[in-house]
């Protein structure tokens, strides 16, 4: 599915992708060129941005330019105008709390390569950004730039004083001082999430001039717009199966329960387009086991508890009828060709 340029946020996030270049010094024509993206593309309100051409944009132009906290620059830049009706609807809720669920409800309905969440912890709300498949979507420049836009958005609402409680990446840069000096809060790196820490107290503060009014008739626009162009059945199931991966739950209940329908509704919706939920899971398990045992050092146990199986002798089995080989031989082989 094509998504129309004024939905995706990362046509938002691009608006100073080649003054950042240039002030850095680069060449934009010529980094975009290198991953086969024409920047005219981002005054084409047709044209269609994958996630996967968004993450290697920014990766080229990080190892271009020498800079490898650009995608830090280039959030500074941003704001909440790069949501479009989106983000004019959050800054008329009641809340704060209001408008996060409200932007994660519309924003998640037609991501292609990343969402949000919200967890409730003692003292904070965290606002969780996860990605729905492996490299090139792991990309550290997106996750840099997601982040310091989530700011961004809460200081349109409350100001610029406004700080969140702490900022979480699942990276560790080899040069801190930028996020120091960028974050006037806790910054912590080599999380096991990447998200903001949002005081509870400040998730309940009334956000002073929204008005009623505007919400409801924001809310039935951008209602209209992203129901029209929200994700097939086989694309929410596909990206409900990788939350349960990374919750810990991917059977098709706990799927279906994701996508508030009945698990026999969501067998009924994806027989009707050809598929079944069973092939669906299979091809996410295929498409995430190779990258975890050829590009990280995760245990071939722990990759096995993560894709959903009972034990690591299940899924050897598995990997070795999609790879043709024991996913152990393969971690070896691809380390020998690295090397």
């Amino acid at each position: 599915m094509s998504i129309p340029s004024d939905l995706q946020t990362e046509y938002g996030s691009l608006v100073y992708f080649e003054q950042q270049v240039e002030d850095l010094g680069g060449h934009a024509q010529e980094i975009a060129l290198s991953v086969n993206f024409d920047l005219n593309d981002l005054t084409n309100p047709h044209s269609g941005l994958s996630h996967e051409l968004y993450c290697d944009l920014l990766e080229a132009a990080a190892a271009a330019t020498n800079c490898a906290h650009f995608g830090l620059l280039l959030g500074q830049r941003n704001d909440i105008s790069m949501l479009g009706m989106l983000g004019q609807l959050t800054l008329n809720c009641s809340t704060l709390e209001e408008a996060a669920k409200t932007f994660i409800r519309y924003f998640n309905m037609v991501s292609q390569g990343e969402f949000f969440r919200i967890e409730v912890g003692a003292k904070d709300h965290f606002l969780i950004r996860e990605v729905f498949l492996p490299e090139p979507y792991f990309s550290v420049q997106a996750q840099d730039i997601s982040l310091y836009e989530i700011i961004k958005i809460a200081h349109s609402i409350f100001g610029d004083e406004w700080q969140p409680s702490g900022v979480y990446f699942t990276h560790s840069p080899a040069n801190k001082q930028p996020y120091y000096n960028t974050f006037n809060c806790p910054v912590y790196f080599n999380q096991e999430f990447q998200g903001v820490a949002i005081a509870t107290n400040d998730v309940k503060m009334p956000i002073n001039h929204a008005d009623e009014n505007s919400r409801q008739a924001l809310e039935k626009q951008v209602a209209e717009v992203y129901m029209q162009n929200k994700k097939s059945i086989i694309e929410q199931t596909q990206q409900a199966i990788t939350l349960g991966m990374i919750t810990g739950d991917c059977s098709i209940v706990s799927v279906a329960h994701n996508l508030v329908m009945h698990s026999r509704t969501l067998h009924r919706k994806l027989d009707s387009q050809g598929t079944s939920f069973t092939q669906i899971l299979e091809d996410t398990r295929r498409t995430f086991s190779e990258y975890f045992v050829t590009n990280t050092s995760i245990s071939i146990f722990e990759v096995s508890q993560m894709l959903g199986y009972k034990d690591s002798t299940s899924f050897s089995r598995s990997y070795k009828r999609w790879h043709g080989q024991s996913p152990s031989n393969h971690r070896k082989q691809s380390l020998q060709l690295k090397e």
